[in-house]
């Protein structure tokens, strides 16, 4: 990461801020995928299916005091994405469940979890702590590389919103094994 000495609004380093379309994001990631995505063997000797995919696995994960629910879908995956939501959002999104399927379709596994209770979802304090969200990220992301069917697979955040901010501070804590962090629309924080 890099700070810029002088850092102000975000708008005031893009001069474009046209939304990008549903087909745009479809094609740049269609784009990027292996070419598995036709049943080809991907870089790693995976193959990813074409067919329709598994159901999500439901998970509860313990993150300490609390028992965080999550659904988990590994295909013979080459890696495995963590989708951080922020806040107004949960594992259940349309948005997110679509990024995913694409991603699995892509020969990627995907965990959507969220990082509150459905109580502590209604207090603000506790939905802009960044901290708090970046602990239980943690927390989920070494319960998740300990399940068999993910050892030893690179994994990466997909965060949005407030939870890119806390996917960039767990990625960044010593010792992490997060190998990539993508911001969408993401409140990064300094210092």
């Amino acid at each position: 990461m890099e700070t810029p000495t002088a850092l102000w609004a975000i708008g005031a380093w893009y001069t474009d801020f046209t939304q990008n379309t549903d087909e745009q994001v479809v094609e740049l990631l269609r784009r990027t995928a292996p070419p598995a995505a036709d049943g080809a063997a991907t870089g790693k000797g995976h193959v990813a299916k074409s067919d329709p995919l598994e159901p999500a696995d439901e998970v509860t994960v313990d993150a300490g005091p609390v028992r965080l629910p999550g659904q988990l879908v590994i295909p013979e995956a080459a890696g495995v994405v963590v989708f951080v939501h922020g806040s107004g959002s949960s594992r259940h999104s349309p948005r997110n469940r679509y990024v995913a399927s694409l991603l699995n379709r892509a020969g990627l596994g995907t965990l959507l979890c969220d990082l509150l209770t459905v109580e502590e979802e209604y207090d603000r304090g506790k939905v802009f702590d960044i901290e708090l969200l970046a602990g239980r990220l943690a927390q989920v992301t070494n319960w998740l590389i300990d399940q068999p069917q993910v050892a030893g697979l690179p994994v990466g955040y997909f965060g949005a919103s407030t939870g890119a901010a806390a996917a960039l501070s767990a990625a960044a804590e010593p010792g992490s094994r997060v190998a990539a962090v993508v911001s969408r629309g993401g409140r990064g924080r300094l210092g």
